[in-house]
């Protein structure tokens, strides 16, 4: 049995030394991954496959290419999988979105005649953040007050841990000390949460900013509103009631003119067919 393990190492490495493979190594979440592989030197080549090996080391056919079908993408990878080259000597696939299900590894497969699969393996990692949420949670001081204090929350969903971080603009300051909590996903990502209390002025109009793994310009932004904000939303209803009462009014008259027109003219038709 441990001769044959070898024996079947040993060929898989002579194929792959045989066949040449490039690509992502890692790629972002939502973004694209590409893979492509060569076998320039290989004659006879029928058929070439690509592949996915999962966990626990079944594989996938996940498309092919041959001379006489052409391209072949399996009916779950279609959209997902595109060819970017295809020849019976080079070919090169893109996973377009990639989430954390596509992280594996690949496998282009040469079907060489009569010498049998000449193939290369490329493993992807996929790395960044999937999901993102915010809220803010306003106070409800009165006009006298001359400061206030929210409530800020930022949650992050990815892998490695995400990190968060608060910039704001200037006039406010985090107050107390940030709650933080990391939990970990049956899919190896890692949720992280920051709620932050920040006091700012009562009139305060700015913005608070959820900073993601800082240093990639990821960030969420979260306008705060000054305490008065709902009173100008208020003043600014009725105008905008105005404004439609007055287009109404329009529609109404261009109908009117256009059906008085448009009578007149049938009134001019009828007469002219009544003169002998």
């Amino acid at each position: 049995m441990l001769l044959v393990l070898i024996v079947t190492c040993f060929f898989f490495k002579v194929s792959a030394s045989e066949v040449s493979g490039s690509g992502n190594v890692t790629a972002e979440h939502g973004r694209d991954a590409n893979f492509s592989c060569s076998a320039a030197t290989q004659p006879g080549v029928l058929q070439v496959t690509w592949q996915r090996i999962f966990d626990d080391k079944s594989v996938e056919n996940l498309a092919t290419y041959s001379r006489r079908f052409g391209q072949q993408v399996t009916e779950l990878y279609r959209g997902k999988l595109v060819f970017t080259e295809a020849s019976l000597n080079t070919t090169a696939i893109t996973l377009r979105n990639v989430t954390w299900e596509d992280e594996a590894c690949y496998i282009c497969s040469f079907n060489v005649y009569p010498d049998g699969s000449k193939r290369n393996k490329m493993c992807l990692h996929v790395e960044g953040i999937s999901k993102v949420n915010t809220s803010h949670t306003p106070t409800n001081g009165g006009q006298e007050e001359k400061e206030r204090h929210e409530v800020f929350s930022c949650t992050a969903t990815g892998k490695p841990a995400p990190t968060i971080e608060w910039e704001f603009s200037p006039g406010a300051e985090i107050y107390g000390t940030p709650e933080a909590t990391t939990v970990k996903n049956g899919d190896n990502t890692v949720t992280t949460s920051n709620v932050s209390t920040v006091r700012i002025p009562a009139h305060w109009t700015g913005h608070v900013y959820c900073v993601l793994n800082k240093g990639t310009n990821r960030e969420r932004r979260i306008p705060v509103s000054s305490q008065d904000g709902n009173e100008t939303e208020g003043k600014e209803q009725p105008q905008s009631q105005v404004a439609g009462l007055i287009i109404s009014v329009i529609v109404v008259i261009c109908v009117a003119v256009t059906a008085v027109i448009v009578r007149k003219r049938l009134k001019r038709k009828g007469a002219a067919r009544d003169i002998p």
